[in-house]
Formats: C-alpha cells, sequence, structure tokens
C-alpha cells in the first residue's frame, strides 16, 4: 500500500465490529463473504475487470494482494463476537469519493448495514475528504436501499455511466462562520455544523449570532473584519482562514484543505483540536494552503 494511504494511520470501532486494514490472513474467513452467489451479486464491480465471486482462498489471496497496493482504504469488517473478518468496506476520496460494501448474505441486514453506513457518513468524509460519497445499492439490495433512504442519501442515479448509486453531500457541513472548517473537524460526529443553532459552542460562540444576525454566510462577508471577537482573538489560524476564504472563497478553502489533508497534512492531529496549521503565521498559513507542504 502506498505511503499516501490514511488506512494505515486509523482504525474505526462501532457496537459490533472493528475494522482495520484487510490482511492476507483474512482470507479464509472471509470466503463466507466471496464465494457466495448471492452476496457478490450485491457488490459493486463496476469498472472491475471481473466480478468477486471466489472459488478458492488463493483466488481471494489475489484481490487482498491488490487491495494492499492502492492508494484507497480496503478495512476488513471484524465481528467483535467471533474476532473474525466477515466482509470489507472500499472507501477513497476526491470530488466524488465511492464507498463499496461486501458483506456475506447473513450479515445483510438493516441493523448491520446502519451501523456500517453511518460509521462511513461519520468518519470517512474528514478522514479520506470528499466532496460527495457514492454508494451502490442494486434493486436486489432493497435493506441497503432502505437505510441509505433514511440516513439522507439521494438516489437511486447514474455515476459514471452505471446506475444503481446513491448520494451524500459530504461537504453540508462546509466552513463555519469564524471560518474553522466543520467538514474536516474531527467533532463532525457529533456536531451538526455551525448551520444549526443546536451546535455544541452556539451558547459561548460570539462569531455564530453575529453573522446570524446579519444574514452572513461567514465572516469574511462582513465589512467589520477583522473585528477580533470570539476566534478571531484567539485563534489566528481561524483568521488566517477567514482571509483566505476573503480572498479565494470558501469553497477554494475547503479544496485547498482536503488537497492538503490528502496529502497528510493535519487539520487536527489524532485526539486534539490543533494541526498543522497552528503555530504558524497568516503567510505561511496562506503559503500551505496555496501549494501545500514542499518537500525538504
Amino acid at each position: 500500500m502506498s505511503k499516501t494511504n490514511p488506512c494505515r494511520n486509523y482504525r474505526y470501532e462501532t457496537e459490533h465490529f472493528i475494522l482495520r486494514q484487510v490482511r492476507s490472513e483474512d482470507a479464509p474467513a472471509l470466503m463466507a463473504c466471496y464465494s457466495d452467489p448471492e452476496a457478490v451479486a450485491r457488490m459493486n464491480d463496476d469498472n472491475c475487470l471481473r466480478g468477486f465471486l471466489c472459488q478458492t482462498e488463493e483466488d481471494l489471496r489475489a484481490y487482498i494482494a491488490v487491495w494492499q497496493s492502492e492508494d484507497y482504504a480496503r478495512p476488513a469488517v471484524i465481528d467483535k463476537s467471533t474476532g473474525e473478518a466477515v466482509g470489507t468496506l472500499e472507501i477513497f476520496g476526491g470530488e466524488i469519493g465511492v464507498l463499496r460494501v461486501d458483506l456475506p448474505t447473513r450479515y445483510e441486514s438493516p441493523a448491520v448495514l446502519q451501523e456500517l453506513y453511518t460509521l462511513a457518513m461519520e468518519k470517512f468524509p474528514a478522514d479520506f475528504p470528499m466532496g460527495a460519497m457514492v454508494t451502490k445499492a442494486p434493486a436486489g439490495a432493497p435493506a441497503r436501499r432502505a437505510v441509505l433512504k433514511e440516513l439522507g442519501f439521494a438516489g437511486p442515479e447514474e455515476f459514471r455511466g452505471y446506475g444503481d448509486y446513491y448520494r451524500l453531500d459530504c461537504r453540508k457541513l462546509g466552513i463555519a462562520y469564524c471560518g474553522l472548517a466543520c467538514c474536516l473537524c474531527s467533532e463532525n460526529q457529533s456536531c451538526p455544523g455551525c448551520g444549526q443553532a443546536e451546535t455544541p459552542c452556539f451558547e459561548t460562540c460570539e462569531n455564530f449570532p453575529c453573522a446570524r444576525e446579519k444574514g452572513l454566510a461567514g465572516c469574511w462577508e462582513c465589512k467589520e473584519f477583522p473585528c477580533g471577537k470570539g476566534m478571531h482573538g484567539s485563534n489566528p489560524r481561524a483568521r488566517a482562514f477567514v482571509e483566505f476564504a476573503r480572498e479565494y472563497g470558501p469553497e477554494k478553502l475547503i479544496e485547498c484543505l482536503e488537497r492538503n489533508h490528502r496529502a497528510g497534512v493535519a487539520y487536527h492531529y489524532p485526539g486534539k483540536l490543533t494541526g498543522d496549521y497552528d503555530g504558524l503565521s497568516r503567510e505561511e498559513i496562506f503559503e500551505l494552503l496555496l501549494n501545500g507542504r514542499r518537500e525538504k
């Protein structure tokens, strides 16, 4: 797997499952999934040279070797109750990121699908930045279609000439009024973003009510900026982001932040609210946003 693949740095956990990069030794357990014609019929093999039906462990290990060599992540889904891999997911970022979900028939239930799709919605857009997430759910997978609709995916629709895709806009959290990137925030699984009054910092934030009262999309539209209110008096990163959005637009800010994230520039360090943009001057932040991190 290439050095740019962020999957090596992540381990995901839900109530019933652990997700970590698939390994060759997972092949025996995964045969229950990939030798099951009914399960394979639900898998997304668009743009693949052949389907995923495997007759032998050697066939499956050949697939795993490919999955370990690509720039996107292929985490195995480990059932906590048995400790064995029961299926895999696949995800990669970009303007439109594709999510694949491969599960054996006995795990094709609304409860399991909701648990895994919810994890993907909450974690993958920040760890593998994308403008939108699409995932395939053919007509023969009614449980998937129902769960995706319930979670807010739109579809079915075509994607790159193939049908049965469901789409989720991952940039809906966007940039906060103060300039920070809700779309990349490590707390975004529990926060609806600054577009909602229920955001955790609503009661203490000065920028939120000020911009809302003025009918502004963000502080970058305000004639009084820089005013020193709220985050702009205590967070140089937020102030620089507002200045950048003012000069280049908020979409350009998101684009630069996502590109840098894919290249390993951390918006947040794991478990912290600071990252590679903190401790830099305005000029250094602009340079990092526009040109990325230069090789030393």
